[in-house]
């Protein structure tokens, strides 16, 4: 049996492989940058007077996220990872997870406690019930 690879074939599939690399190059990036970008707000937030709620938070860092966004990212890996999408920010914040719930959970996790509403609270401590050992504290 021979097995004939053509060069296009080579071709399609190093272009795969580079989009690939970058899409997660770029998703880790965004990752990384949320996650600074909730902490370093968070504790800011954390400190004043009087203190933001939870969905207030999220909705007050949703600026300066997609600003990020826009800096760090044009593509994202889809969900199953076999070709990329662009790096929207409804895009992102569903592949990311990022809600109020998750939000609050991270913070809590990192010693930044915001009020948030009952079904906000019960979202938050599933989110940490279920988290476990995965969500580590960052060290300041």
């Amino acid at each position: 049996m021979h097995f004939d690879f053509s060069p296009w074939a080579g071709l399609v599939s190093a272009a795969w492989l580079v989009f690939y690399i970058f899409g997660r190059r770029q998703f880790s990036r965004v990752r990384q940058g949320t996650t600074e970008l909730v902490l370093e707000q968070g504790r800011l937030a954390g400190q004043a007077r009087p203190r933001p709620t939870v969905e207030g938070f999220f909705a007050q860092i949703q600026p300066a996220w997609r600003a990020m966004l826009r800096q760090r990212a044009w593509f994202i890996p889809h969900r199953t990872e076999l070709f990329p999408v662009p790096a929207q920010p409804e895009v992102v914040a569903r592949r990311l997870n990022f809600t109020p719930g998750w939000v609050g959970a991270y913070l809590r996790l990192n010693g930044v406690d915001l009020p948030a509403g009952s079904e906000l609270e019960a979202e938050i401590q599933r989110i940490l019930a279920l988290a476990g050992s995965r969500l580590r504290p960052r060290r300041p």
